[in-house]
């Protein structure tokens, strides 16, 4: 269930699990169900806050589309703060949440208690294309089925804009998800069903890689950050090089780069306990 509030720009809703220090979790997409997004993820011992950006949940679609600017994404983060009463968040960022995470750290410097975020660029440059395809060719030499499961991503993603209807859409971005996990178990498959049949909303990840390969580069300020954060890559992760986070953590001032191996885009789920163990260590009170 949504809880609502009041927001410039129109209502924003966040739903709350479990028991403990607050985490504010971003999920990724953008535009993916949030709900949904977070439903692999446990971090015992704390309450989880699941926010739904514009567009998503009960949170309203914002009047143009740059609503779903970053500088809008840290203006919202920074209403949920105010509206929450919280002087200082944990932030956890997955994907574009992560991204999220980094720029609120920069924004807001002294609104951040510690915040992790995985698998979220940072930039896309030339660097960073180079990186994707080196950790894709790595992909299909490890990964069941890899070469195979590229190749129909492509396709799906190719076919997604010409799909006759929506559950057509849903299908092609289902078989385009696939290459975000490196061994597609049961639990793993389970979840990307989930995800991919939630509510969706496409348009903010245009405006996502608009802004990315129109050259938005989050390191620009990250002498800004002042809080601990901890850096989480996949080795295989085809879409977020582990490459790319790495230079996340060397830029930030107070870093911890941790790089789980043989695992993609959805950490979450594919080394759920290591992934646990390791982010609730970090944000636990000193």
């Amino acid at each position: 269930m949504w809880t609502t509030f009041d927001a410039p720009g129109g209502p924003l809703s966040y739903q709350r699990r479990g028991s403990g220090p607050l985490v504010v979790c971003l999920p990724g997409g953008p535009g993916m169900d949030p709900a949904a997004y977070f439903a692999g993820m446990d971090l015992p011992g704390f309450e989880l806050l699941v926010h739904a950006p514009r567009g998503t949940g009960e949170s309203a679609e914002p009047a143009t589309r740059d609503g779903y600017l970053m500088s809008a994404y840290v203006a919202d983060l920074e209403s949920l703060r105010r509206h929450l009463g919280e002087e200082r968040l944990l932030l956890y960022g997955n994907s574009h949440g992560g991204m999220l995470a980094l720029a609120y750290a920069a924004a807001h410097p002294d609104r951040v208690e510690r915040f992790v975020m995985t698998n979220g660029p940072a930039r896309m440059d030339d660097a960073f294309a180079a990186a994707a395809a080196e950790t894709a060719a790595r992909f299909a030499e490890v990964a069941p089925d890899g070469q195979q499961r590229l190749d129909a991503a492509a396709a799906a993603g190719e076919a997604l804009d010409r799909a006759a209807d929506d559950a057509g859409r849903r299908q092609h971005f289902r078989t385009l998800m696939a290459r975000y996990v490196v061994t597609e178990g049961p639990a793993e498959a389970a979840y990307l069903d989930q995800l991919c049949a939630a509510p969706m909303n496409y348009a903010p990840a245009d405006v996502m890689y608009e802004e990315l390969l129109g050259g938005l580069d989050l390191l620009e300020d990250a002498d800004r950050v002042t809080a601990p954060a901890l850096v989480i890559a996949g080795e295989l992760d085809v879409t977020v090089p582990p490459t790319a986070m790495r230079a996340i953590a060397e830029a930030l001032p107070d870093a911890t780069y941790l790089e789980l191996p043989g695992v993609g885009h959805f950490v979450e789920v594919e080394a759920a306990e290591q992934f646990s163990a390791a982010v609730t260590a970090f944000l636990a009170p000193a």
